[in-house]
């Protein structure tokens, strides 16, 4: 029995990370000032695109405390930490967010260390004393050097690195496949617009590639499977499972299967 989605089953293309990679490289060279992205947390295969974008531009990447915990992790496998960058990597800067106190940027001799990590949590301790964390003023003053992760839960740190003008925004996530989704969407644009990133919500620099099988792809899985049945999953298009395999059965919640 074979479950196969078919998210990208009417599609015969498939972009790859190094096309990502190379287009986020083409805008990064026409921004003159701040470049602002935004790609899933946990992604590291796109971190690492832009990473490799901004090595060879020339500017640091400013990633958050969760993605610098992540590659700190996958620093103690032997295999992955010569695959991904090390949270101390010199083009990586770890944006530390203002909290309730707004001290983090403060003078220490004034506002004791104490004070300052008791406005974050314990696992964030570790990161602060890292020789490359940056705050907003930081990527505020030095907009021409940065490509700031900002995701949509981060956008008010907006308002105080304040972009300049000629900064530009790359989106790097899937498009929005339900209504509150394009909700979503339709707020980050109006956040974009405010801040002179974008000018309209026609204008949107989305650059990604999905982690779907395009049609091809599917239909040779399908064929070589040699399966008896095939349960089509995550998809509204069963009609090409049905053309590529003579035993197609859908299946709703809660239903049981039998071969």
């Amino acid at each position: 029995m074979l479950l196969c989605e078919g998210t990208r089953i009417h599609e015969n293309f498939s972009n790859t990370e190094l096309d990502v990679e190379k287009d986020v490289k083409n805008i990064i060279n026409k921004t003159k000032n701040l470049v602002i992205c935004s790609y899933p947390t946990r992604d590291l295969d796109r971190l690492l695109s832009f990473y490799n974008a901004a090595v060879e531009s020339g500017r640091n990447l400013v990633i958050d405390l969760k993605q610098a915990y992540i590659l700190k992790l996958f620093q103690t496998s032997e295999f992955w930490k010569n695959i991904y960058p090390k949270p101390v990597d010199n083009k990586i800067k770890i944006y530390i967010p203002k909290r309730r106190w707004g001290l983090i940027d403060k003078d220490l001799s004034i506002w004791s260390k104490k004070l300052v990590l008791e406005d974050y949590d314990n696992w964030v301790d570790e990161f602060i004393d890292y020789n490359n964390v940056v705050n907003y003023r930081d990527v505020s003053t030095n907009q021409k050097d940065m490509i700031f992760y900002c995701s949509d839960f981060q956008l008010q740190e907006l308002i105080d690195v304040r972009p300049k003008e000629n900064s530009s925004y790359i989106r790097s996530t899937t498009e929005p496949f339900d209504d509150e989704m394009k909700l979503d969407q339709d707020r980050v644009k109006r956040w974009l617009i405010h801040f002179g990133l974008i000018k309209n919500e026609s204008e949107w620099n989305h650059i990604h590639v999905s982690g779907h099988g395009s049609g091809d792809q599917i239909k040779k899985i399908i064929e070589e499977s040699n399966s008896k049945k095939l349960i089509p999953i995550h998809t509204e298009h069963e009609e090409f499972h049905r053309k590529w395999h003579p035993q197609v059965e859908e299946v709703m919640l809660n239903d049981s299967i039998y071969l």
